[in-house]
């Protein structure tokens, strides 16, 4: 399995399939919104800091720790 940091992309998470399946499962169809094209660019670092809202900030969290864990 990919390991990731918080100095990867977005993207790089997504052109995974363990990435997407654990996106998906914190994300949900999140994963699908245009605003998401936005957001590959950034590093899963700068993600955790810019998300403003509490309920969505807490999702992209778990789901960049799941993704720091991965061997």
């Amino acid at each position: 399995m990919a390991k990731f940091t918080e100095s990867s992309t977005f993207e790089e998470v997504l052109n995974t399939q363990e990435g997407v399946e654990i996106a998906k499962k914190h994300l949900g169809a999140l994963i699908e919104r245009p605003s998401v094209e936005m957001m590959k660019s950034k590093s899963l670092g700068e993600l955790r800091n810019m998300i403003p809202l509490p309920p969505i900030k807490k999702k992209f969290a778990a789901m960049i720790d799941e993704l720091c864990e991965i061997d």
